[in-house]
């Protein structure tokens, strides 16, 4: 007989107790933590990445950029030797190459954001201390 009735006793437990424990609040508050009474960090997740995001395309780009030079200068320092001409070559196809991935992966990014709700081109600013 105890048999009968322990799967619908356990049942109607199991609803019971899910239906106290989904009736409470669920939200979670964290404070940020502040300096002089300024909130300082993150407020989202969506910030830090389009920040991470674009700190990392700004450092690439200007590696990039001196690999392009460095290439120059040893093609101009080469004298017209034929290894020296070709290394700076080398390097200057390289800095292009890596420009061109660059450029991929940013486009990459940007519709991804697109995809996911956050601009990777918004305003670049680093958290810090307010006075």
């Amino acid at each position: 007989m105890i048999k009968k009735f322990s799967a619908p006793a356990s049942i109607l437990a199991y609803f019971t107790v899910a239906k106290a424990v989904l009736a409470q609040d669920n939200t979670i508050s964290i404070d940020r933590p502040k300096i002089n009474n300024a909130p300082v960090g993150y407020s989202d997740i969506t910030e830090f990445i389009r920040n991470a995001m674009t700190l990392i395309f700004i450092v690439a780009t200007i590696i990039v950029l001196v690999m392009l030079v460095w290439g120059a200068i040893e093609w101009i320092m080469s004298g017209s030797t034929k290894d020296g001409v070709e290394n700076a070559r080398k390097k200057i196809i390289q800095a292009l190459v890596g420009f061109a991935i660059l450029a991929v992966a940013f486009a990459i990014a940007k519709v991804a954001g697109q995809f996911l709700g956050f601009d990777i081109t918004g305003t670049f600013t680093i958290p810090g201390p307010s006075k």
